[in-house]
């Protein structure tokens, strides 16, 4: 068993409720409530990851370097 962190975007859907994505996996779902969208997304993630295999999953192999960057833009 292991955990890992997951960062999601949580984007009002023009219909109502939330659509949520999840950029480290691609994975996108949705709820009528934002508690609800982040526990459907909780479940979607857990169910790809035991799907398609953690080590399968490029972001959270141990060999990847993570780095947050700050940029500078103009706008």
């Amino acid at each position: 068993m292991r955990k890992i962190k997951i960062t999601v975007e949580l984007i009002p859907a023009e219909e109502g409720g939330y659509i949520v994505y999840c950029p480290e996996l691609d994975i996108t779902t949705e709820g009528d409530t934002i508690d609800e969208a982040i526990e459907m997304m909780k479940d979607a993630a857990v169910g790809y990851v035991e799907v398609v295999g953690i080590e399968n999953i490029p972001y959270f192999s141990s060999e990847t370097t993570k780095k947050e960057l700050e940029l500078v833009v103009n706008g």
